[in-house]
């Protein structure tokens, strides 16, 4: 086992850093653009019968669009505007100490039977502080684990995977909805200029996979690997502390205030006549449906600031602008990657590679038979084996999406499927991938309680979780479709 993920690591610290393999991949495109646009790149697409050739970016005219298009690129790619919104309002609430507060007491106040159960569950959820949640979960959930008498190297490793392996699944929409919906959107267009995929077109889908996954995780845990380990024989013993007074009462007040701006929003689309409904009086599509990163957004931030001000981490205005500044501040290695996906994104959408390439595959796929259930099956395989080695999700989708989304288009997926389809890929195998940073993490919480703990300790553990999800959510999405619902409000499973 060891020998294993010493390759896995080696293989995967030979990639270059996600932002200078896409400036490669932009100059791979270049090259291989030149090349079929010189010698017969066409295709017929075979949903509208036109002719798709590829463009040389290698030319007077492809030249112009690379050197005068940067910065539209930039501007314009889907994920980015949507991000820097949604984060301004939670980084408040992030800063504030707010989620931190809310995902230790949602695990101590949990009865005993359930603390598993709920540990799981608030990791899930707690992707709105983004890859925050690993540092304060794991720790958490060993200390919770040993107060309770159980092992504490087991606790850690289940605050681990319920962030690392649930990391797709949530009820709430995260910044992972976004960047992925926006990465979807911009390869669905490839085949249909006016393909939109919003952050809550997977949210039926991934809310149910929330509670399941909860399930599932708790009972791997508490049935299999909680055994196999065995009780705790160390002497190490670190101390749980509990909220405060104020940040009880902060939460209290965050608590009425969720319910409020509930209320308020039941109240505004009640009436037949709200502009928050379609023409048809209808919510799907609508108006309220558009505008859910917008009352997200004020959300976060006004439970953000209610638990700031009681709890004295905002005493005034400038406070709150300043831990969104923070919170921008911390989106800077997003931002930096986003710069290199947008321009290959736009180059292989420019030269109709894209587009080139799924028609040629979906006309394969036709004539083999190969397609329905059994390609996504294939293609969640695909996807997991390749997250093992391409940890960041938005990295690996942005490769992956602009050639399957389109491909699987024209043999009738709905892109939002096939976006849900990678998500149980990319979170199945996060935590069994030594190149992911917080692998490490986990493994220096282990050697806090054992000191000679070491990856084959770690990758014991987290194997089982691993091939559960996968197994389980995989058979869950053929359910799924198999009895036909649909994965959000108003989208369905296959194109019309």
């Amino acid at each position: 086992m060891q020998k294993l993920f010493n390759s896995i690591e080696r293989a995967g610290n030979k990639l270059p850093h996600p932002f200078i393999l896409f400036l490669w991949l932009c100059l791979v495109v270049a090259a291989f653009s030149w090349v079929l646009a010189n010698f017969g790149g066409t295709g017929i697409n075979p949903k509208t019968g036109e002719e798709v050739a590829v463009r040389s970016l290698l030319s007077g005219e492809g030249l112009v669009f690379a050197l005068t298009s940067i910065a539209n690129n930039f501007i314009t790619f889907p994920p980015l505007g949507i991000i820097l919104v949604i984060m301004l309002a939670i980084g408040v609430a992030d800063k504030t100490g707010l989620i931190a507060a809310f995902m230790q007491v949602s695990v101590i106040k949990a009865p005993r039977y359930l603390t598993t159960f709920m540990i799981f569950f608030v990791g899930m959820c707690s992707h709105v502080a983004s890859d925050a949640a690993y540092i304060i979960l794991i720790p958490l959930s060993a200390m919770i684990f040993q107060a309770m008498g159980r092992n504490p190297l087991v606790g850690a490793v289940t605050g681990y995977v319920a962030v690392g392996a649930g990391y797709d699944a949530s009820i709430l929409i995260t910044p992972t909805d976004i960047i992925l919906s926006g990465i979807t959107t911009s390869a669905a267009q490839t085949i249909d200029a006016q393909a939109y995929v919003s952050p809550i077109d997977n949210y039926y889908f991934i809310a149910v996979s929330a509670i399941l996954l909860s399930l599932v995780g708790a009972f791997i845990i508490e049935r299999i690997v909680e055994p196999m380990v065995g009780k705790y024989t160390g002497d190490v013993e670190l101390k749980l502390t509990q909220p405060d007074s104020l940040e009880i009462k902060g939460l209290k007040r965050v608590g009425w205030a969720s319910l409020i701006m509930l209320a308020v929003v039941v109240l505004a689309v009640l009436p037949e006549s709200s502009p928050l409904r379609n023409a048809e009086g209808g919510l799907v599509p609508s108006p309220l449906l558009s505008s859910a990163v917008a009352l997200f957004g004020i959300y976060f931030l006004l439970i953000g600031w209610i638990y700031g001000k009681t709890t004295g981490k905002i005493k005034n205005a400038q406070d709150a602008v300043g831990y969104m500044s923070d919170s921008i501040k911390d989106l800077a290695p997003t931002l930096v990657l986003f710069f290199a996906i947008s321009q290959f994104l736009a180059w292989f959408k420019w030269t109709n590679l894209g587009a080139w390439i799924a028609v040629g595959g979906s006309h394969v796929l036709d004539s083999s038979g190969f397609g329905g259930t059994p390609l996504l099956v294939a293609f969640i395989a695909l996807a997991a084996v390749m997250n093992i080695f391409i940890t960041s999700g938005s990295a690996q989708w942005s490769l992956m999406a602009p050639i399957f989304i389109p491909m699987m288009m024209l043999i009738g997926f709905e892109p939002a499927l096939v976006q849900a389809a990678f998500r149980i890929a990319d979170s199945a195998t996060n935590i069994i991938s030594p190149m992911s940073p917080y692998f490490a993490v986990c493994l220096a919480y282990l050697q806090r309680y054992q000191k000679d703990a070491g990856i084959g300790t770690l990758a014991s553990m987290t194997i089982p979780i691993s091939l559960g999800f996968l197994i389980v959510w995989t058979l869950f999405l053929i359910f799924w479709m198999t009895m036909g619902w649909p994965i959000a409000p108003g989208v369905g499973l296959f194109m019309h």
